[in-house]
């Protein structure tokens, strides 16, 4: 591990904190053997369904992280960016206007812009078995789940589209059918509150019920010196019904239906340039801290409404149907002031909505006597969208100067699919090989229509529609996605696979192209992607180490080009690049005893812009920006990078049940997270000066937990939880975005010469009950 740690590019002194955090974990080992000599009878083992059927993690023949109810809870994740963060090949943002919106990448995929519903995100996010197509309301808090799975790399044969980085499946508990009540309550600095009540009511008559409702609130971190909101504040209400129709006899229903409320305000930015030209300006964003000035900053508000349908027939033991029938619907309104931080007033609001319902038939089965196992399925899905922006800048200083854009776009996506996926063991090599071929394709279409109007004083001085212009589009395309796996069993706990997949992250256009510009569309993005895995328990099963290295190769890229030399809004998106993403990835548990564990998870990535060509209409084109060196159709790779991919990513944890009666444990829990530093936007590459400006610093932070269990004799429990997060109490910032741009207009340079920053909330903490009968 010394070897390889020094092979990155980590400084000195955070390899140095690595291996002091990993070896004070490890001293833990002695200790606990001293106060429980029986070794581990063994890791338990992880069930998951992420290839449509009920399967150990260790038998599945891909990338795959699970997170267990049990972990969920030793680590204190409580939400999908508590999820992402103990994920080391996933990098995760907040959305700069909206805090309930989060920027999710895997493998260095995923979409920067979460605030489009023009174009789609390359991470799939699943919920019970349904599509969650919007960045919007994920920050949602993961009441009573059963399981969490992440699925690293292109899942385009049995996830379809938009999962090139890879998919993520939450799993709900489903009613027990038994009497069950459990209630959590929580407490923490900045206002933190956080309450779960779930009942869980007897079968009655085949029908079994289960009730949750979820509270969850905090303050803000940055005081707003005015009366309005503050900056980084949070209030979520939620309700969810699960029913689940089960007489014993082959079919069975699961529906459940869920409502919520999330109100939030956003980060607060700050500019390090301001300091000393605004007079009392402050930088700092830290927590006990207040904005510089007063400002208006409404609540911004969402609810969601979900609907979900899943009806099984079992018709034989080698045969199980599925119907899964969902509905979705999001409604969301933002608000953002960025500070000045623009060395301007730049004010945001956003009403963003959509509904999507899907419907999936599966067959699940098996043949010859288990030796071929298939699943194959159809699939269709429909999403209707809107998006109202207003924007408004005023200068900081003289010339006054007032200019509004106001843009509202509807869109509409269809998509449908047919796939299919066999397993076949043939009988040689004493059974030890399984070969999967696995096929999908897919057709999509996607329409939108577009009103702008920007105003200066009050006074249209552009807008669309117009005569000439266009401002709507069309995106047909369809793709047909095959996946292979060869999976060999050494033995009973060790196998090797080799897998080839492929993906595509749909087509679509840009909301922010210039005006008359909105006729313009890019077309599906493709991954094609080789990986070698290892699925091993050594040890007496002590050990679990899962190791996967891949090459993805990314063709017609989808990137994201400014098109107006004057103003920096204008983006348009087209597919000039082709990119390859290498990397390394391994998961290691070990469990010496049964009370004492360690985690060590590691990712690397070597992300490279192979190819990026020019285009006629942007900055890049000398028509456009007569400053631009570079003409249209060359190569400009240099300029840009593959964005939200650090080269290191490290997870190094510990769990200990230090203290056991035969009623009461006493266990603590221990994680540290390094991250290498973190580019947020495409044209940052080494060809760029101050590409460092539009990037997240590399961050190590710790977490700790002390939890309390005790049992009574009416099989009730009662834990107690202290906790904190960030323990050594660092500063660091969520997000970052460079003013500038990677080409020289007018007297200005290329490059970044400054940047808007937001400082994330340091050390938080608190204390949770949790009762269980």
């Amino acid at each position: 591990m010394i070897d390889a740690l020094r092979g990155t590019n980590m400084s000195g002194s955070t390899v140095r904190r690595v291996l002091a955090v990993a070896t004070a974990l490890s001293v833990c080992g002695p200790v606990a053997l001293a106060q429980e000599p029986q070794q581990s009878t063994g890791i338990e083992e992880v069930v998951i369904t992420a290839q449509k059927r009920e399967e150990s993690l260790q038998d599945a023949p891909i990338a795959i992280s699970a997170f267990t109810a049990e972990t969920l809870a030793n680590r204190g994740i409580t939400d999908f960016a508590d999820v992402a963060k103990a994920t080391p090949s996933i990098a995760v943002a907040p959305y700069p206007s909206s805090s309930n919106t989060l920027i999710l990448f895997m493998r260095g995929q995923g979409v920067s812009d979460s605030g489009q519903i023009t174009l789609d995100s390359a991470v799939g996010l699943y919920q019970d078995g349904f599509y969650i197509p919007r960045g919007q309301m994920v920050t949602f808090d993961l009441a009573d789940i059963e399981r969490v799975e992440v699925l690293r790399g292109p899942q385009g044969t049995l996830y379809g589209r938009n999962t090139t980085g890879g998919a993520v499946n939450l799993v709900s508990k489903k009613p027990s059918g038994e009497f069950g009540f459990k209630q959590e309550i929580g407490f923490g600095n900045n206002g933190r509150l956080r309450s779960l009540t779930v009942l869980d009511l007897p079968k009655w008559g085949g029908l079994a019920a289960k009730f949750s409702f979820l509270k969850r609130e905090q303050d803000g971190y940055v005081k707003n010196t005015g009366p309005s909101h503050d900056f980084g504040e949070e209030d979520q209400t939620a309700g969810r019904v699960a029913l689940r129709w089960d007489t014993g006899a082959p079919f069975t229903a699961d529906y459940f239906y869920e409502r919520g409320d999330l109100d939030s305000t956003p980060i607060y930015y700050t500019n390090p340039a301001l300091v000393g030209l605004i007079p009392g300006y402050s930088d700092s964003g830290r927590p006990e801290d207040h904005t510089y000035r007063p400002f208006n900053l409404p609540e911004s508000q969402g609810e969601y409404e979900s609907h979900g349908l899943t009806l099984t027939w079992k018709v034989s033991d080698a045969l199980t149907l599925k119907s899964l029938t969902g509905y979705r619907d999001v409604a969301t309104k933002y608000y953002q002031d960025y500070a000045d931080a623009f060395f301007a007033g730049f004010r945001s609001y956003d009403d963003i909505r959509y509904h999507v319902f899907s419907q999936e038939v599966q067959a699940v089965g098996s043949l010859n006597d288990g030796r071929v196992d298939y699943v194959a399925g159809l699939y269709y899905s429909k999403e209707d969208a809107s998006h109202f922006e207003n924007v408004t800048i005023t200068n900081l200083f003289p010339p006054p100067v007032l200019l509004t854009k106001d843009r509202d776009v509807t869109a509409e996506s269809k998509s449908k699919a047919v796939y299919a996926q066999v397993t076949w063991t043939p009988p040689v090599l004493d059974d030890h090989l399984d070969l999967t071929l696995g096929a999908r394709y897919t057709q999509d279409e996607r329409a939108a229509t577009r009103t702008f109007l920007i105003s200066f004083f009050g006074f249209p001085i552009a807008q669309e529609p117009a005569p000439g212009l266009v401002n709507s589009n069309n995106v047909e395309s369809s793709r047909f996605n095959p996946a292979f796996t060869a999976n060999y069993h050494w033995t009973d706990d060790v196998s090797t696979y080799l897998r080839v997949a492929t993906g595509y992250k749909a087509g679509g256009s840009t909301e922010s192209a210039d005006i008359g510009r909105f006729g313009i569309t890019f077309k599906p993005e493709n991954v094609l992607t080789y990986e070698l895995g290892l699925k091993s328990y050594l040890f007496d099963r002590r050990v679990r180490l899962n190791a996967a290295a891949f090459l993805s190769e990314f063709d017609d890229m989808q990137m994201f080009f400014l098109a107006s030399p004057t103003d920096n809004s204008v983006i348009q998106g087209l597919n000039p690049g082709k990119a390859s993403v290498a990397g390394f990835e391994f998961e290691t548990l070990w469990q010496p005893l049964d009370t004492l564990s360690f985690t060590l998870d590691y990712t690397f990535l070597d992300a490279k812009q192979d190819e990026v060509i020019a285009r006629a209409g942007t900055i890049f084109d000398p028509a456009v920006n007569p400053s631009s060196p570079y003409q249209v159709g060359q190569n400009i790779k240099d300029l840009f990078r593959v964005s939200y991919a650090p080269e290191n990513s490290v997870n190094v944890g510990a769990n200990w049940t230090f203290l056991q009666t035969a009623d009461s444990k006493l266990t603590a829990t221990a994680n540290y997270r390094w991250q290498d530093r973190v580019y947020q936007t495409q044209p940052a590459g080494k060809g760029v000066p101050g590409a460092d400006l539009y990037s997240q610093p590399s961050l190590g932070l710790v977490d700790g937990r002390l939890s309390w269990k005790t049992g009574f004799a009416n099989d009730s429990s009662l834990r107690i939880d202290f906790w904190g997060k960030n323990l050594a109490d660092r500063e660091w910032y969520s997000s970052a975005i460079g003013i500038g741009g990677p080409v020289a207009v007018g007297a200005t340079p290329p490059g970044f010469f400054m940047h808007a920053i937001a400082w994330a909330e340091r050390r938080t903490y608190g204390v949770n009950f949790v009762y269980e009968y």
